[in-house]
């Protein structure tokens, strides 16, 4: 009698083992977990990065100097990631620029990953202009590979979350990453949860930003979440400042700084030049 019991017992373990084995939906949830979780360790060892807002236009690419030396830079310091946003219209424009086909394959011969812009004008903007937008990049630049969404819609709802998620959504589904969203100031904790954006710019201005502000850990803030989530971007600073470069490296794994000055909206434009001090930017993040 006990061996029949021993038998059945094992028979009933036997099955019970297979059927947890052949279960698709807790072999997927595994693949995903493990997934995930080498993801996030090679991402907690990547090295701080540069998000250049390229929005200078590619004149004779092969002899324009700020192409070149960003070329230059990244091909000097490989080590160093650096994402680039292309920018010939405020988003794709309306026709194919042969300028932007050349600069764009010449920044992926250098190893620099090329964004294409896309303002949202914080949700006024049509959702189908955005999408449309993003396909309007892949047909004009198929050697685009991610989207940048500027003017990010950043209320305290569900919704606003829900709406800019759709975006990335969208990007995704059409094989484009990375993603970037950037609301132009502090970001609440919710859109990292939702994961709305692969990187969210948490910080656009004339200051650094203070490390109260910077650290996000407040009620709401996104001190929980990892830091190549969050990139800050500094204009209208004259000068490298080595101990604030370093203060905002702590906190976020993708930043940059100009001294390209924004004091007139309607005539300045921060980003239309590479700063002076970019080649020390680039030797301080190969340390």
């Amino acid at each position: 009698m006990p061996f029949i019991r021993q038998f059945v017992i094992g028979l009933f373990l036997i099955a019970s083992t297979t059927a947890q084995e052949s279960n698709p939906r807790e072999t997927l949830n595994a693949t995903n977990r493990l997934r995930d979780a080498q993801r996030f360790a090679d991402l907690a060892n990547q090295p701080t990065g540069l998000l250049v807002p390229m929005y200078i236009y590619p004149a004779d690419i092969h002899t324009n100097a700020a192409y070149n030396q960003l070329i230059d830079l990244k091909k000097s310091h490989p080590r160093v990631p650096v994402w680039a946003i292309m920018n010939p219209a405020s988003g794709p424009g309306t026709a194919v620029d042969a300028n932007y086909v050349k600069a764009i394959d010449r920044l992926r011969g250098a190893g620099i990953v090329t964004l294409g812009y896309v303002s949202t004008e914080y949700g006024q903007r049509e959702k189908q202009a955005v999408q449309d937008d993003l396909g309007t990049w892949q047909k004009f630049y198929p050697k685009i590979q991610g989207a940048f969404f500027d003017e990010m819609l950043y209320q305290d709802t569900p919704e606003a979350v829900e709406r800019q998620k759709s975006y990335r959504q969208f990007a995704t589904k059409r094989g484009m990453w990375p993603t970037v969203a950037n609301p132009g100031t502090a970001t609440l904790g919710r859109f990292f949860a939702g994961d709305v954006a692969d990187v969210i710019i948490v910080h656009e201005g004339a200051e650094y930003p203070t490390e109260a502000a910077i650290k996000g850990d407040y009620f709401g803030g996104y001190a929980d979440y990892p830091p190549w989530t969050r990139c800050v971007l500094v204009h209208t600073r004259p000068k490298f400042d080595a101990a604030e470069f370093a203060r905002i490296k702590k906190y976020v794994r993708w930043v940059y700084v100009t001294d390209d000055v924004f004091v007139d909206v309607k005539k300045d434009n921060p980003w239309d030049s590479l700063p002076t001090y970019l080649e020390t930017m680039f030797e301080v993040l190969d340390r």
